[in-house]
C-alpha cells in the first residue's frame, strides 16, 4: 500500500480572519443608498482599533459617508495581499455592522500610523475617523474552507489596556531604534528585497510591521495587556522565529 500523502494544514479560520483585520490597509465597503436603498460598493482605506474593530478616515463629501449618515449599516470585505495562484483560493473575510463617527485621538493615531499617506488630507475639515461595530462575520479561507465565525472570534477580549497603550510609543521606539532593530529581525521571511521594516503599532495580541506599502504581522500565542508581559510575548516570537 502506498504511503498516504501529508495533509496540508492551515491556520484556524479565526486566526486567518483576525490577521486580515490587522494587516489590511484597504477594503471594499458596501453601504446602502440614501434614496434608492441599493448597495453601493467603494474602495476605502482602513486600519484596526486596539481590539481589532475596523477604522476609516472618511470625507463628509463622499457618497458612502452620506449613505452612512442615513443608514449606518455596512459591510467590509478584506482580502489577502496579491499572490500567485487563483485569488479565489486565498483567505478573505467580510465583516458587517454599523459604522459611525469616532472622534477618538488614539484611533486617529492608529489609522495614520498604518496609512501614512493619509496625513496629506487628514487635517482637512471634512475628514473624520469612523469605526465599525462588528456584528456579523463571513469568512472564506479558500475552496472548501468557509467556516462560521462571530465577532467574539475576531476581536481582542476586553481588558484594561491603558498601561499597554500608554507604553506603546516607548515600545515601538525601542524596537526601531537601530539598523539591526528588533523590527528588522521580525521582518517576513519572504521579503526578497530585505527592505527597512519598522514597527508601526501594537495591540495585546501582536505587533504590526511595515516597509513602504508592504505590511507584516507578528501574532502572539496569547494576549498580553501588561507592557512587561507584552515584551515577553514578543521575545517568545523572536525565539520561535530563530528556531
Amino acid at each position: 500500500m502506498a504511503a498516504s500523502e501529508p495533509q496540508e494544514t492551515f491556520p484556524s479560520a479565526a486566526a486567518q480572519a483576525k490577521r486580515l483585520l490587522r494587516i489590511s490597509r484597504t477594503g471594499a465597503l458596501a453601504t446602502l443608498g440614501r434614496e434608492s436603498g441599493a448597495p453601493l460598493t467603494t474602495w476605502v482605506g482602513c486600519a484596526s482599533d486596539f481590539d481589532g474593530s475596523p477604522l476609516f478616515l472618511f470625507s463628509e463629501l463622499a457618497q458612502h459617508t452620506k449613505n452612512l449618515a442615513a443608514d449606518p449599516r455596512a459591510s467590509l470585505l478584506l482580502t489577502s495581499p496579491p499572490d500567485r495562484g487563483d485569488p479565489l483560493n486565498h483567505p478573505r473575510v467580510t465583516v458587517g455592522g454599523p459604522i459611525q463617527r469616532h472622534p477618538d485621538a488614539y484611533a486617529r493615531k492608529r489609522y495614520l500610523q498604518r496609512n501614512p499617506k493619509a496625513k496629506l488630507y487628514a487635517p482637512f475639515a471634512d475628514f473624520a475617523i469612523y469605526r465599525m461595530r462588528i456584528e456579523a462575520v463571513h469568512f472564506n479561507g479558500g475552496f472548501g474552507r468557509a467556516d462560521p465565525l462571530t465577532a467574539a472570534d475576531l476581536l481582542t477580549r476586553e481588558a484594561d489596556a491603558s498601561a499597554l497603550i500608554a507604553a506603546e510609543d516607548r515600545l515601538l521606539a525601542d524596537l526601531n531604534e537601530s539598523a539591526g532593530s528588533t523590527a528588522a529581525r521580525l521582518a517576513p521571511r519572504d521579503d526578497p528585497g530585505r527592505r527597512a521594516w519598522r514597527a508601526i503599532g501594537l495591540d495585546a495580541e501582536g505587533l504590526d510591521l511595515a516597509a513602504g506599502s508592504l505590511v507584516g504581522r507578528v501574532d502572539f500565542s496569547a494576549p498580553a495587556f501588561d507592557p512587561s508581559e507584552w515584551r515577553r510575548r514578543l521575545d517568545e516570537a523572536l525565539t520561535n522565529e530563530a528556531a
